[in-house]
């Protein structure tokens, strides 16, 4: 903790707020809202102003209630758990005495590395991790030394536990007894943090601390949100539509049937969306069925999928690459002229849609003084900055609050259905709760874009991979959300993910990329990022060429020289999936693995393909090492989630597009994996005291090769292209 004052720490306000990993800020409340329940009520915060950087606060109140303010957005992955776990480890508290709510965007969250205020990359617990237990030590040890002194003890006669101060004579006091006396203190330059093996909490599972608010009903969601203020006009619902036509237009609205209706309160447009304003959501949506609606749709209008493929073929033979990752000195022709055989292969990737469970929604409020905007957004401190833009207002008066989501898979990344949502509660005097139904958040939404990746592997006389040479062509997501993340050559770092972390010693690997932007499609980041895309053409690359040396796919690896974590990872998916005894008949056994986001990871997965030419999943394997591992069973479920979300995606989805729409407008043509469907999963974790990493998508990365290589050995065949069903037919 660098260049910390006591101003910057403390602020009387009958409460002790800690800004993580620096200053301790005042928040007055200004409770507007309220939920289904008055113990989920949801708070206007002002915005707090420092100088210093953190990323959450605690808060301790007169009546030793612990608050958490968390910037870290909860959409299923626990991390309102993980990070809870980390104060009360240090804090000296249970974990049931931390309250957690979303904290307000703020500058003060921006952590060094980071372009914003941001929850990707799975990356939540890993960058939370030394900030927040190192703050709840320091809180910690300055209320012992407040407590030492007000009973004329030595700090070391004292210690914390539940909450509560205990001295050796016998005293007892509270936490916040002692609020008023520590702002006298100087704030200690270190704190010892406790040594893994005096965990209480941090290593082993514990519930997660939302769990009782899902299963009772009363967590909040942007659908949710009622105003208690008998002053504030009653919520009216906006349904959403939208052109289907990424640049297209409104040409003509006829909505004189449409306001027949009663429980229609209006009907307004902007440049490309109608938004039906009525009492609630079926009255919207009846309203929408009586809609003449005539669109513009564009020069976009005649895109197909097959056209788009061809842009991407088009690119690869007609513009130049870039180098966008190279380790190795030598030309990499010099490199692949001295190996003893080249392997060829295009891999083809296709474009996906988040599809995530709770369609897009957004309610705001906007008056004289503020708006107020109850979401959620991936990138909250941006998504305010561009509202107060757009309202050509202090962004001291936007108030956003992300509230609990129904999944992201990376679509919160990107935050225009809030401005649009803002742009229509302008036009109103009462608070909008705009909704987008499933086939509107389908038709529009930033599709993970296409991709052609064509690698040529060397391996030497042994059949080991010398040197690969792989270029990349499709859009550039990371353009299009914010340019200035490319290098100076125009790469995007997001397409790397994966390829400079591999755990294999490949002595030239050259990765080149071509930029081809499709205007046809709104590019999105999807679940994993760039490493979905990359380990899929890495992993397959690899077993194909274990099959062509006749070497098992595991000791082919090994002989790669990966390092010690891998080696690791390898060994127990191996033992666990009984590697060195043949499957039954009939089922394939694939296998993958990658180091991403400071993890690594290995899965098998065993299936079968029915003589109805359906692939029967049966059972998936994972090791894991992701550091130490704050709270076990929560990362299971993660895995086991992300690599059912992998899995489906692998074997059934690919966007197509017709007429410059997206066809799929629902689940009935957009598959998941059905609960019957579902193989058994088992997830083992390596034990280990390094800093915690990443873990969020991990089992979707590795979960396309590794089925690939499984159905690919049934079919004998090597299997280029996803989804993976295309090869049943």
């Amino acid at each position: 903790m660098s260049n910390l004052s006591r101003r910057a720490f403390f602020t009387k306000t009958g409460a002790l707020i800690l800004g993580v990993s620096l200053p301790i800020l005042a928040k007055a409340q200004d409770k507007i809202v309220t939920s289904k329940s008055e113990d989920n009520s949801h708070h206007s915060v002002n915005t707090p102003t420092n100088n210093e950087y953190h990323n959450a606060y605690i808060e301790i109140t007169s009546n030793n209630q612990i608050l958490f303010h968390i910037p870290d957005i909860e959409f299923g992955q626990g991390i309102y758990t993980a990070a809870a776990m980390l104060l009360a480890e240090e804090l000296e508290v249970e974990l049931s005495a931390i309250k957690v709510d979303a904290a307000l965007p703020n500058p003060e969250y921006i952590l060094k590395g980071e372009v914003t205020e941001v929850t990707w990359g799975s990356g939540s617990t890993q960058k939370d991790w030394f900030p927040l237990q190192q703050s709840a030590a320091i809180l910690r040890t300055m209320l012992l030394q407040a407590a030492a002194q007000s009973w004329k003890i030595d700090i070391n006669q004292c210690h914390a536990k539940a909450g509560q101060i205990y001295g050796q004579n016998g005293q007892q006091a509270p936490y916040a007894q002692f609020l008023h006396d520590i702002y006298n203190l100087s704030i200690p330059k270190e704190v010892p943090l406790k040594k893994t093996e005096d965990y209480r909490l941090i290593g082993k599972s514990q519930p997660r601390v939302d769990t009782s608010e899902k299963i009772k009903g009363k967590a909040i969601y942007a659908t949710d949100i009622h105003l208690e203020d008998p002053s504030v006009p009653a919520i009216r619902t906006g349904l959403m539509i939208a052109c289907p036509v990424v640049g297209g237009k409104l040409a003509h609205l006829d909505d004189k049937n449409a306001k027949q209706i009663q429980g229609v309160i209006d009907i307004v447009s902007l440049e490309n969306i109608v938004c039906i304003i009525a009492e609630n959501f079926w009255i919207a949506s009846k309203a929408a069925k009586q809609l003449v609606i005539e669109w513009d749709y564009g020069s976009q209008s005649a895109a197909t999928t097959d056209s788009i493929y061809k842009q991407l073929d088009q690119a690869a033979d007609e513009q130049q690459a870039i180098i966008g990752y190279n380790n190795s000195s030598e030309k990499i022709e010099v490199s692949l002229n001295a190996t003893s055989h080249i392997y060829n292969g295009t891999y083809k990737q296709p474009m996906l849609l988040h599809a995530a469970l709770e369609p897009l929604s957004c309610t705001i409020f906007i008056n004289e003084t503020k708006c107020e905007i109850w979401s959620c957004s991936q990138t909250p401190l941006w998504t305010r900055d561009k509202v107060a833009a757009l309202l050509k207002r202090d962004t001291k008066e936007i108030y956003f609050h992300n509230v609990f989501v129904g999944g992201s898979f990376g679509r919160r990344l990107n935050d225009e259905y809030i401005l649009q949502a803002v742009q229509f509660a302008q036009k109103v005097s009462y608070p909008l709760k705009c909704v987008w139904s499933r086939e509107e958040d389908f038709v529009q939404d930033h599709v993970r874009p296409p991709y052609l990746d064509q690698i040529e592997a060397g391996v030497d006389a042994d059949g080991l991979i010398t040197a690969v040479k792989h270029h990349i062509i499709g859009p550039s997501v990371t353009a299009f959300w914010d340019k200035s993340l490319l290098s100076k050559e125009g790469m995007d770092p997001d397409l790397l993910l994966g390829i400079d972390t591999l755990p294999y010693q490949i002595p030239h690997y050259q990765l080149n990329y071509t930029n081809c932007d499709i205007q046809s499609i709104i590019p999105g980041w999807w679940q994993g990022n760039g490493a979905t895309r990359n380990i899929f053409v890495v992993e397959s690359t690899i077993n194909k060429c274990a099959k062509k040396a006749k070497k098992d796919p595991i000791e082919y690896r090994k002989l790669l020289k990966p390092d010690a974590r891998a080696i690791a990872v390898i060994d127990m998916v191996a033992q666990h999936a009984q590697w060195e005894q043949q499957p039954p008949k009939d089922i394939g056994r694939g296998f993958a693995m990658a180091h991403v986001f400071g993890s690594y990871i290995a899965m098998v997965v065993e299936a079968e393909i029915t003589a109805m030419s359906v692939v029967r999943l049966h059972r998936v394997i994972v090791a894991l090492d992701c550091g130490l591992a704050v709270n076990p069973d929560q990362i299971s479920a993660q895995i086991e989630s992300s690599a059912i979300y992998g899995l489906g995606a692998a074997l059934y989805n690919e966007v197509q597009i017709q007429n410059g729409q997206i066809v799929q407008r629902n689940f009935n043509q957009y598959r998941v994996l059905h609960m019957n469907e579902v193989p058994q999963i088992e997830v083992h974790i390596i034990k280990s005291n390094e800093h915690p990493s990443g873990v969020g998508e991990l089992g979707t990365i590795v979960s396309a090769p590794a089925l690939a290589d499984a159905l690919g050995s049934i079919l004998n065949k090597n299997l280029y292209s996803l989804p993976l069903n295309k090869y049943l037919t």
